[in-house]
């Protein structure tokens, strides 16, 4: 977790890979950007912090598609109603493999 700035600087990205991150994702994005990153297919992405320090601060980042939220069906908050993924064949409910089934097809829309 870090506090949620409106803009992310390259500076950042390269922090974040020198102290050893090897991920990133943010929600917060112009709308702009993000339907043109949406169009290309370009939401995740490498972020070269600084030209210098090369791919020592490189940093594999993603914009998440769904800003804060889940994809749909998959929302596991108190306040949601979504059912839980259970992975216990042993128990009543066992549906790893419908809810997997549904996340790959959220994925791909």
């Amino acid at each position: 977790w870090h506090i949620d700035p409106f803009g992310h600087s390259a500076e950042q990205a390269a922090l974040f890979a020198k102290m050893g991150f090897d991920g990133f994702f943010f929600a917060r994005i112009d709308y702009d950007d993000f339907q043109r990153r949406e169009d290309k297919q370009t939401l995740e992405m490498v972020w070269r912090g600084s030209p210098s320090l090369g791919n020592q601060s490189d940093l594999f980042t993603g914009v998440l598609y769904y800003h804060y939220g889940a994809p749909p069906g998959f929302c596991f908050d108190w306040r949601c109603t979504d059912p839980p993924i259970q992975d216990n064949p042993k128990l009543p409910g066992y549906n790893v493999k419908q809810r997997v089934a549904l996340f790959l097809e959220r994925v791909k829309q």
